[in-house]
């Protein structure tokens, strides 16, 4: 090839990026020590020349700048734009097994156990009787639950399908679900003051049965998981509901969303795929569709066991799963019973911006859309 085409070594772009700094810093002090406005423009070109040539030849700055700054302008004007191809990290060429997710029981959790809450954790025998009764199927299709009207997946056995498409009564819906159709519910009304808690005293019962103050000690803190927090769209509790229709599988495509979650399967089961945050590059993220605070994955499904480091995990009734901040997970819907499951998303300030910084930039006009109630579902 000739010196125009051939490719930089990295120890050449690291060289060049020593170079650079060196010449900003120098440059930098030389201008600072001038009077008046010229100095500080001069100053403010460096800085800029500077921190372009960084980015230009730091890999990871190369790969996230461009895609934040497509994705921010995306997520204001509500649809996917972008003027590149981003060279993303490759999938294994063959299928790779899973990782085990880490476990321990709510008894040992409650009393105080050491956890890593940068990894997924799942904590069997979480879920009270309370809980339980609270959500059961009966419950859900009976007043006043069943009366709270809901956003639902007509067909969730679709595939790409992050969209609701249909409305109705929730006990409907689940009236539908008990009989095979191929809805699913993901909504966060029920758990509401316009669904089942209109009542200050009411929602703090129902956050108590699903995450009692020893575990939502063990997991961040009670202020996380507060009546509070809820009123004040920190804290959300989605209901999922899902059947397993006959030949078919409803199903939650790959997806990454800002917030941390403790996922509470109150009956029958799901099978969850997991994928850290720091493997973000593999699974070549997209924008929302919707508008909404999210980013889902552009893998087909046949290429999903061919990421390295993934984990694979099935929640049963009792369980609870602990997803932290911007961990990517898809979940399948294959049990022969009735799925529902509460999740508490809540949000941690620290991870949000340290688990996936690029996200953290650019979710935000999204964010704001969720936060004033724009965009909710």
């Amino acid at each position: 090839k000739s010196p125009a085409t051939r490719p930089t070594s990295p120890s050449k772009l690291r060289s060049f990026a020593r170079r650079s700094s060196r010449i900003a810093s120098s440059s930098a002090v030389a201008l600072m020590g001038r009077r008046g406005g010229s100095g500080s423009q001069s100053v403010a070109k460096v800085v800029a020349v500077f921190l372009a040539a960084f980015v230009a030849v730091h890999p990871p700055l190369k790969l996230w700048v461009p895609w934040a700054a497509e994705s921010f302008v995306a997520s204001i004007i509500g649809r996917p734009w972008g003027w590149r191809q981003h060279p993303w990290q490759p999938l294994a060429d063959v299928p790779v097994p899973p990782t085990r997710v880490n476990t321990i029981n709510a008894t040992e959790l409650a009393a105080g156990a050491t956890v890593d809450l940068t990894r997924p954790l799942l904590v069997r025998g979480a879920a009270t009787a309370e809980a339980l009764e609270l959500f059961s199927v009966e419950a859900l299709q009976r007043p006043p639950l069943g009366d709270v009207v809901i956003d639902y997946f007509v067909d969730a056995t679709r595939s790409g399908h992050l969209v609701p498409d249909g409305r109705a009564r929730l006990g409907d819906v689940v009236r539908n679900i008990t009989l095979g159709a191929p809805h699913k519910i993901g909504s966060q009304y029920v758990v509401s003051r316009h669904g089942c808690c209109p009542d200050r005293a009411e929602r703090a019962k129902t956050l108590e049965a699903l995450l009692p103050r020893p575990l939502a000690r063990a997991l961040g803190g009670e202020r996380r998981f507060s009546t509070t927090a809820l009123d004040l769209s920190l804290l959300t509790v989605p209901l999922f509901v899902a059947g397993t229709p006959v030949g078919a599988r409803p199903r939650t495509d790959l997806h990454s969303e800002p917030i941390a979650s403790v996922a509470v399967q109150l009956r029958g089961s799901k099978r969850w795929t997991l994928v850290d945050a720091g493997r973000s590059a593999v699974v070549r993220p997209r924008p929302s569709p919707d508008g909404r605070a999210y980013f889902r994955s552009a893998l087909h499904d046949s290429e999903v066991d061919r990421i390295e480091g993934r984990y694979e995990v099935e929640t049963a009734a009792g369980d609870m799963l602990y997803v932290p901040p911007w961990t990517w997970h898809a979940v399948a819907y294959d049990s022969t019973d009735v799925s529902v499951a509460a999740s508490l998303f809540h949000f941690v300030p620290s991870s949000f911006i340290r688990n996936q910084p690029a996200f953290a930039a650019a979710i935000l006009p999204n964010l704001a859309k969720e936060l004033v109630g724009v965009k909710t579902q």
